[in-house]
């Protein structure tokens, strides 16, 4: 055998191997289908999904591969949980609160009003039961899931008219989310069940007379300073606004544990990423509000947060009395507020004027 044989004989041999472990590579990958609840043009809660694809898809080596879909394309947006659950799609990111047909308690997940801010809800999470339950309550419905996004206070309200009492709630069509929408229903308001991707063009077209999305950039950059003349702070109804990545329980259990642990890893600077961009976007977006003609921004007035917060606890006690895993939450949630009270007091600065 000559030299250059030899040569020929040992590329050839180079390149079937090469190809050899290439189609075992593509044998092994294993395709994912990731519902968004959002847009993923939409700031922080719908252009984090594609990233956290990737982030999955590279430390996995290529084993996952990751493709996002938009709301609508396999599901309605907000109507996910069933098809996880089924197992007709995957995976899915969005609001907890969206399985409230399934099981209310998951509204919990999300946001409660007068609720904790950041740090205190992932302290309950991670370290005061939170976790636990989550973890319980998805198993039940054939689900695995982690809160993948940390989102700051959200806008209390984007109003076509002025509210100055409690009694210019009433009669009012308004779109607000989970049990924040239980509670203005308590002082009389009429809420609409929208996805906060259609706000803007409810309050457009008059379907609704107010509303709620998201924090304050994210409502600007959905545009809905454009056809809302009063927005109002503070977000009472979600001081801290959750999202979660849920995956069907048997597609979780087939993973490796690398794989396993890639997604919850993901999850994990997802929500600190979303934490901090959250926080680092919302100055801009109010100097563009306070600069905006024919929008007025307001406070909600101490009399109509007592109301909210009294119609709050009717609400709570409501739902616990009809839930059994509501309640079972609800108990953990408020034990854990109740001795993390303290520390608030003592740890932390108040705000100037609270003194």
């Amino acid at each position: 055998m000559t030299l250059k044989t030899g040569i020929r004989l040992a590329t050839m041999a180079s390149v079937i191997a090469l190809t050899a472990a290439s189609a075992a590579q593509a044998q092994d990958t294993r395709k994912l289908r990731l519902h968004s609840a959002f847009p993923t043009t939409t700031p922080v809660i719908g252009d984090i999904v594609p990233w956290i694809a990737d982030r999955v898809e590279k430390l996995t080596g290529g084993s996952l591969e990751v493709d996002v879909f938009e709301p609508g394309a396999l599901v309605p947006s907000t109507d996910y949980f069933d098809a996880v659950s089924q197992g007709a799609v995957d995976m899915a990111f969005g609001t907890p609160g969206y399985g409230a047909g399934l099981e209310p308690a998951m509204t919990i997940f999300t946001a409660v009003p007068f609720g904790p801010q950041a740090t205190e809800f992932m302290a309950w999470m991670r370290y005061g039961g939170g976790q636990e339950l989550h973890d319980e309550i998805l198993a039940d419905l054939n689900l695995k899931g982690f809160v993948c996004t940390l989102g700051a206070p959200e806008t209390a309200g984007w109003m076509k008219k002025d509210i100055n009492t409690v009694e210019d709630l009433a009669g009012l069509k308004l779109r607000y989310f989970g049990l924040g929408g239980r509670v203005l229903d308590k002082l009389g308001a009429s809420i609409q069940l929208i996805p906060g991707s259609e706000v803007y063009a409810a309050l457009e077209r008059g379907v609704i007379d107010g509303g709620e999305y998201a924090s304050p950039s994210v409502d600007v950059s959905a545009g809905l300073d454009q056809v809302a003349n009063f927005a109002y702070f503070p977000g009472w109804h979600q001081q801290v606004s959750v999202d979660s990545l849920i995956i069907n329980l048997d597609t979780w259990n087939a993973l490796s544990e690398q794989q396993q642990l890639a997604i919850e890893t993901t999850c994990g600077e997802a929500t600190l990423r979303t934490l901090a961009r959250g926080a680092a976007d919302q100055p801009a977006a109010i100097t563009k509000l306070e600069g905006e003609e024919g929008l007025e921004i307001k406070m909600w007035s101490d009399e109509i947060l007592d109301a909210l917060r009294g119609a709050w606890d009717e609400v709570a006690a409501e739902e616990s009395a009809k839930n059994t895993k509501f309640a079972k939450v609800m108990e953990s949630y408020t034990a854990f507020r109740d001795g993390y009270a303290s520390w608030q007091q003592l740890g932390y600065l108040k705000p100037v004027g609270d003194e």
